[in-house]
């Protein structure tokens, strides 16, 4: 039942705020708007106000806002290409506009969850000759909240000396460490802490929570021992886990994903939830935001270029409602996340210089505005026909590639 209100709510959401980024616009504009709807007929609610019907629709894939694009009383024709194309741009806008509110959010009142891996020995062959259990307390006489601080700190300052609790007390070790040389691996159990959808261990049937024991039958006793074997090549590999006291194998052959071999889990570790004063967190969602369209952006360019990999990432309507269910589980701040992020890819997606959608419809008006004229409505019905063969054929292959995710899955 939560991941249904789970789905509904955020994709509820990201459409709501495309399409009243339209309508806004448009009113603002002094266009008319002759319907507003969240989701496709048949409609279950209808309510006209202000010259505007909004609606609901039981079909919950999308929404639409129908603009007569002339101002009331006047032929559409008397509408400029520069206005149109404000309308056009308004719903993607609005998008990112959505997914800084919710990174603000995150950061100011929901607070995000930091990953804390404990200064703890967890392999006996160390160069510091420290055993298994033992946890460093200091650095240089500063105390150590994780292990990556106390890498940063003995890094930064080498020779030195370090504090260290172990099952007799506490001892004063000096250290001195070569370039390139890890003082020990962290006593991080082997236990996944998120399973990512698409990605080979999820459709392997790996999930959050499962102990990993075993790979290829060499026992894996913490966390590093997994990542030095999966990090390796896309060789199949048997991994043998628990998942509530029942022992299972799970047959992962790791992808390559921009240049990366990954097999697509994460380890489930101690957080700490942490929050920015309202101020510094507004500056840090606006900033988030921009650089997440210009990561995603960078992406999407460097995986066009390589469309087998693009394929593999790709995800379609039961890919997103299986994400937005997992994250939902995961918790609030993962969940608001992930509703961010998919805005964020949808007005990139709308943004694209394919007719029918928001980018097409600006490229064409661009156009019109630079001939001084507008484009027959011959070609423009043509180009939107094209636009619509594309799109089809797109989400066609997306919900191929959805559908046989799910029956490798089962099989």
């Amino acid at each position: 039942m939560l991941s249904i209100v789970a789905i509904v709510f955020g994709l509820g959401v990201i459409v709501l705020f495309h399409e009243m980024g339209h309508l806004l616009m448009s009113k603002a504009l002094g266009l008319e708007v002759p319907r507003f709807s969240l989701g496709f007929p048949p409609h279950i609610f209808k309510r006209k106000i202000g010259g505007t019907e909004y609606c609901i629709g039981v079909i919950p894939l999308g929404g639409y806002c129908r603009v007569n694009l002339g101002t009331t009383g006047e032929p559409a024709t008397d509408v400029s290409w520069f206005r149109r194309v404000l309308v056009a741009l308004a719903g993607p806008f609005a998008n990112l506009v959505l997914t800084a509110v919710i990174l603000i959010t995150i950061f100011g009142i929901v607070g995000w969850d930091i990953d804390i891996a404990p200064a703890v020995v967890g392999n006996a062959d160390n160069p510091l000759g420290l055993g298994v259990g033992d946890t460093v307390l200091s650095v240089n006489g500063y105390p150590v909240a994780d292990y990556y601080e106390m890498l940063g700190m003995m890094y930064s300052v080498t020779p030195g000396t370090m504090t260290v609790g172990t099952s007799a007390g506490t001892l004063e070790r000096n250290y001195s460490l070569p370039v390139d040389t890890v003082p020990f691996q962290a006593l991080i159990p082997a236990v996944i802490g998120e399973a990512m959808i698409g990605f080979p261990a999820y459709e392997s049937g790996l999930r959050a929570g499962d102990s990993i024991i075993a790979i290829d039958g060499k026992p894996v006793a913490i966390w590093h021992d997994f990542q030095s074997v999966v990090t390796g090549d896309t060789q199949e590999l048997a991994i043998e886990f628990t998942r509530n006291g029942i022992i299972d194998t799970a047959f992962v052959t790791p992808r390559e994903y921009d240049g990366r071999i990954l097999t697509g889990v994460a380890v489930l570790l101690p957080v700490e939830r942490v929050r920015l004063p309202i101020f510094k967190a507004i500056t840090a969602g606006v900033k988030s935001a921009g650089e997440g369209t210009i990561f995603v952006c960078t992406t999407l360019f460097r995986l066009f270029q390589k469309p087998a990999e693009l394929a593999e990432s790709s995800g379609g309507p039961i890919y997103v409602a299986e994400t937005l269910g997992q994250q939902a589980r995961a918790g609030l701040p993962s969940y608001l996340y992930t509703i961010a992020s998919i805005s964020l890819a949808i007005m990139i997606f709308n943004l694209l210089p394919i007719p029918v959608l928001d980018g097409g419809h600006v490229v064409i008006l661009v156009i019109e505005g630079i001939r001084g004229k507008p484009i027959s409505k011959r070609n423009v019905q043509l180009l939107q026909q094209t636009g619509m063969i594309i799109i089809l054929v797109i989400f066609l292959l997306i919900v191929f590639k959805d559908i046989s995710r799910v029956i490798t899955r089962v099989r």
